[in-house]
């Protein structure tokens, strides 16, 4: 039975992923309901071991009747598989991807799970909303997760892939968005969510015009979405009338929240990003966190510009004609001189650092509308979905995430079904420290609907691990370099 004070942690016994689809068991347990097998796949036995020691199910685990997610999924039910699908490209090709997204191999016997438990009746999707640059069909083709759909594809119910998304914009090959373009989205269409006074942004009332997205295309509508009387969010109808989530993460870092597992993961159940907040513009003595008070002045300079060009419908044209050129100049003689000036100083633009007061308001409202909306988009007493976080740390990824990763073979997988909670002991795992991390810290200290019911100090940890905290010692994002980790290593400041 889930208890929301337990947190699997569960050495894989493997750092890296089965080559191809549909990553079949290579062993024949007794409740694996198809014929098919496949080569050595140790990630589908740890996922399957991950389970067990959630306790779920654990009386009949052995026999063909074994159910594990039969707690959160009865049959005819709607369930949606929620992965991070942040990016479809990376510098270091697959590698980079295996380090930035959640790998099919780690769905796969999650997706067979739901479907013991549906009994041939209800839905089970794998839905996400990424970023707007992603290439969703090439995302699920790198991962594995096409080839998972093509199997099931005779089976009732069959596994639906769903793009939350209704816009895509396209970037040219000097990283300068020239084109969006419309996407089906959900069929179902969407649903205004307002949290009004229980969005964490509420308390920032006088500051509410500086907040900004990284999402925007030549725009600035987020007055649309958060201003004294509304904050709102724009979430699929799918998602408003699913019975169950379970959410899987991946473990990496953040520029702008430090780290990126289950409460981060939440930000895919919106379509709309342009309305989702993501730093304030200027410095915290300003009322904003895209820069610090002590930035260098390069890096104030640069996140002006960026702001004007984003933000405005001018910018659609700037860009274009001074974006190249701009960027070769700062990259080739700006940026190198101010390094040599100011050695001991990060230039971090648009939030991306330890002081951005931004981006965990964001998250921990998007996981008030996941439990609490209900299918109307009003928020609820009692939870309106079931759910259960699994984290993808098999290989993870440090330094530049989310987006840019650096590979991290690990070998793990997280499990428990308190959000704030499987982040406060991921974290511990990385080598960073709980309190140092807004998402985290707040989610204990608020009152707000998902606060923890037990305190840091009370949380079990399950795990065949020997040693649980700082074990893997993740190099943090730049901005984040000496103000997070659990023993703080040299701090470089942050400009």
């Amino acid at each position: 039975m889930l208890k929301e004070d337990s947190v699997v942690v569960w050495d894989a016994g493997v750092t890296e992923y089965p080559k191809a689809g549909p990553f079949h068991p290579s062993e024949r347990y007794p409740e694996y309901p198809f014929d098919a097998l496949g080569p050595e796949n140790r990630v589908y036995g740890a996922v399957r071991e991950t389970l067990l020691a959630l306790g779920l199910d654990a009386e009949r685990f052995g026999a063909p009747e074994w159910d594990p997610l039969g707690e959160l999924v009865r049959p005819g039910n709607t369930v949606i598989v929620k992965p991070n699908f942040v990016v479809s490209d990376h510098p270091l090709g697959q590698p980079g991807v295996d380090a930035a997204v959640v790998h099919g191999s780690v769905l796969r016997p999650i997706i067979d799970y739901v479907w013991i438990a549906l009994r041939g009746q209800g839905r089970v999707l794998v839905a996400d909303s990424p970023i707007k640059e992603v290439d969703f069909d090439r995302i699920v083709a790198l991962t594995g997760i096409a080839s998972i759909r093509d199997f099931y594809a005779g089976e009732s119910p069959s596994l639906q892939l769903m793009d939350f998304r209704d816009l895509y914009v396209r970037r040219d090959e000097g990283g300068i968005m020239v084109e969006d373009q419309p996407l089906p989205g959900d069929p179902t269409g969407y649903t205004p969510v307002d949290l009004g006074a229980e969005s964490l942004f509420h308390e920032i009332g006088p500051h509410l015009g500086r907040l900004r997205s990284t999402a925007v295309y030549y725009e600035n509508v987020m007055g649309e979405f958060h201003n004294e009387r509304h904050h709102v969010y724009s979430v699929p109808n799918t998602l408003l009338n699913a019975d169950a989530v379970i959410s899987v993460a991946k473990l990496k870092t953040h520029r702008k929240g430090g780290v990126t597992l289950s409460l981060k993961n939440a930000v895919g159940i919106t379509n709309e990003k342009r309305g989702l907040p993501h730093h304030r513009v200027g410095s915290p003595s300003q009322g904003g966190d895209a820069v610090a008070d002590n930035a260098r002045w390069d890096a104030r300079l640069e996140d002006s510009f960026r702001d004007l060009m984003l933000s405005h419908a001018s910018g659609r044209v700037g860009l274009k004609l001074l974006g190249r050129p701009l960027k070769a100049v700062a990259r080739g003689m700006l940026k190198p001189a101010m390094a040599r000036l100011s050695p001991d100083q990060v230039a971090v633009v648009e939030g991306d650092w330890y002081g951005n007061d931004t981006v965990w308001r964001m998250a921990l409202d998007l996981n008030q509308v996941l439990a609490y909306a209900d299918q109307h988009g009003r928020l609820q007493e009692t939870p309106q979905r079931r759910y259960l976080s699994l984290v993808d740390g098999i290989v993870a990824g440090e330094g530049e995430g989310p987006l840019f990763p650096t590979p991290k073979p690990c070998g793990v997988l997280l499990a428990g079904s308190q959000p704030v909670v499987v982040d406060l002991v991921g974290t511990r795992l990385m080598g960073f420290d709980p309190y140092k991390v807004p998402m985290i810290r707040e989610g204990f200290k608020r009152h707000w609907r998902l606060r923890p019911a037990v305190s840091p100090e009370d949380v079990q940890v399950i795990s065949n691990l020997e040693h649980r905290d700082g074990v893997f010692d993740f190099e943090p994002c730049a901005g984040w370099r000496g103000h997070i980790e659990l023993t703080a290593r040299p701090s470089t400041g942050s400009g």
